[in-house]
């Protein structure tokens, strides 16, 4: 099947880029103002942006203006329109929605059959295939009439099985805006962000106490490691005592982010018990051998890090595991 690149310019630009989470960035045109629902409700004929209002974008998880881009129906490409993520960390990708006129859903398809067909908002939607983005790529079609449809564009490089999540959350909302669809469901309702932890209150530096650190052959002297960025919480380093012995510094970070967002640990580790709480022990830590990593996972919502490690190998976990106990008793009750 041929690719409508001025549909799909959002989605494929994440080919190059394919170790990335999502692609939440916004194509080139023109930011639209939130349009005013027509008197029966409809979308104009050829204007992607007034699929969707402004306050179910926003339910959604994405923008409030979309991103307007110009079709070129001679070459079958329809206008579209993008909705970048508010979050561009969630997860999720945008979404493009095409609405086309002139033309059939036949011609634009090429004559490719669906992969599927789904009834959404009372209208019938089917999903086609790209050729280049496969399964990671969703497309899905519904036809307004035999020369003009709607196509909504979401996209998972990561895990195909979520391509269409974003696109078939919207179609219910794009279905009310068009001939035959169903009223447009309740939007949903915003979860409420869960209450800070108490490890937001905790100063990780003092999860390991002057003579802890003397036992593991760290410094006494704690150094703050102030994060710079929300998602990542504060920590504290010290440094090793043992000059060319070969332990590395000790860095503890706690705050509220879950413990399988950390980089390298979204396996499971080797299990440490200590307390009555399970660490996961992370040996050679992101491939390098000489180091070693071990997260606890504090609540649903919060975690605590140990980074250490040692140059020779067979040590390498040796201080992060006798910390482990250190820091475990050290923690604040849950």
């Amino acid at each position: 099947m041929r690719v409508k690149a001025a549909v799909a310019r959002g989605v494929l630009a994440c080919v190059a880029v394919l170790t990335l989470s999502s692609c939440a960035s916004a194509v080139g045109g023109v930011a639209r103002p939130v349009a005013e629902p027509t008197t029966e409700n409809r979308a104009t004929a050829g204007e992607p942006c007034e699929l969707l209002t402004g306050d179910e974008t926003t339910a959604l998880g994405m923008v409030a203006e979309g991103e307007f881009e110009a079709g070129r129906p001679e070459q079958l490409m329809p206008p579209t329109c993008t909705w970048p993520r508010i979050d561009i960390m969630d997860g999720i990708d945008s979404l493009t929605a095409g609405y086309a006129v002139g033309y059939s859903v036949v011609e634009y398809v090429d004559g490719e059959m669906p992969a599927e067909s789904v009834e959404l908002g009372g209208l019938t939607w089917e999903r086609y295939l790209d050729a280049i983005g496969g399964e990671s790529i969703c497309m899905l079609v519904t036809e307004v009439d035999v020369t003009s449809f709607v196509v909504l564009i979401s996209s998972d490089w990561l895990d195909e099985s979520k391509a269409c999540d974003i696109a078939k959350l919207s179609a219910p909302y794009v279905a009310a805006k068009l001939p035959g669809g169903q009223p447009a469901p309740p939007l949903p309702s915003p979860e409420a962000p869960p209450a800070p932890s108490v490890l937001t209150t905790t100063d990780p530096c003092t999860l390991l106490t002057p003579e802890q650190t003397g036992e593991l052959g760290l410094d006494a002297t704690a150094e703050p490691q102030i994060s710079s960025t929300d998602d990542i919480p504060d920590g504290c380093r010290w440094l090793d005592t043992d000059g060319e012995g070969g332990v590395h510094p000790m860095g503890v970070f706690a705050g509220d982010r879950p413990a399988d967002e950390w980089p390298f640990t979204s396996e499971p580790g080797e299990p440490v018990e200590a307390d009555g709480r399970t660490w996961d022990l992370y040996p050679a830590a992101g491939d390098i051998a000489t180091n070693c990593e071990a997260v606890l996972a504090f609540s649903d919502t919060a975690s605590v890090k140990l980074v250490g490690g040692h140059e020779d190998e067979k040590k390498v976990c040796d201080v992060v595991k006798a910390a482990i106990p250190m820091v475990t008793a050290n923690l604040p009750e849950a």
